[in-house]
């Protein structure tokens, strides 16, 4: 399911970080977990989220800034606001006895987002459910958030992420393989089974194809704190062949890595 929410500035100029994305984040997740409502309890029914596991199957867009400025801060750098309404496209996974729920979460909430030195608010101002596409087995999208995959790498006795760029040679094999664990990992949960599953190997991610160009951008995560962690992604466009409905969990749960963060959210071309 995908939603498309409509902010309004509390007051005019508000400051942003220009790293904005675990405050969505934040904001996305205790909305969730605090519902009282159907989702929550579908998400408990199908082993999504239970204690103290997080539901991490949902993604989001970037931010859509019609009017805005760059400003620089003690030293670092912020969104300055000028329009009065801003977008963001939230997508998660969900079924159709949910989806009346899942608008009712959002409405009227309040969004903060801030860091140690500026606070900004927003109140959803409209929630509307984005028309889903029809699912087949070609497709083609284009990221409204960075794709990220990365490879373990180990340099000088440390293990650490190696992020890859579109022109690797191994990544259409690292986002084939990608998407087809997720969906395995999903399929596992909601039917109740362990062990590895070749649901995916079986039906299949055919291809994947990166088109035309392609932009870098590297976001850091809990800026200027302990847990700060810099995570470099992609925009583009790109085509998949395969089963349709391990598309679709790519389409609701985000492509790539880290897609609770922010990252691989992406709208359907054709």
């Amino acid at each position: 399911m995908r939603l498309r929410l409509v902010l309004k500035q509390m007051k005019p100029d508000q400051l942003i970080p220009i790293n904005y994305q675990h405050a969505i984040h934040s904001f996305i997740y205790h909305t969730i977990s605090r519902s009282d409502s159907r989702y929550s309890e579908w998400l408990h029914d199908n082993g999504l989220m239970s204690g103290n596991k997080k539901f991490k199957y949902f993604t989001f867009s970037k931010l859509d800034i019609r009017d805005a400025s760059v400003k620089n801060l003690h030293g670092r750098m912020y969104l300055n606001i000028k329009s009065v309404n801003i977008g963001l496209t939230v997508s998660m996974l969900s079924d159709k006895t949910t989806e009346h729920f899942i608008i009712g979460m959002f409405e009227e909430q309040k969004v903060k987002i801030f860091d140690k030195n500026t606070e900004s608010e927003f109140q959803i101002k409209t929630v509307e459910m984005v028309p889903e596409p029809v699912f087949r087995n070609d497709m083609t999208f284009r990221t409204i958030s960075p794709v990220v995959l990365s490879r373990k790498t180990t340099y000088n006795g440390n293990e650490s992420q190696e992020y890859m760029s579109p022109a690797d040679k191994e990544y259409e094999d690292y986002f084939i393989k990608n998407l087809a664990e997720k969906h395995s990992a999903l399929y596992q949960l909601k039917e109740g089974n362990s062990g590895e599953s070749n649901i995916c190997r079986e039906a299949g991610i055919r291809t994947f194809e990166q088109r035309g160009e392609y932009k870098s951008k590297l976001i850091t995560i809990k800026e200027g704190s302990s847990e700060e962690n810099k995570i470099r992604g992609y925009f583009y466009t790109f085509s998949i062949t395969g089963d349709p409905e391990i598309i679709r969990t790519g389409y609701e749960a985000g492509f790539g890595k880290q897609c609770s963060l922010g990252f691989g959210c992406a709208e359907a071309v054709r």
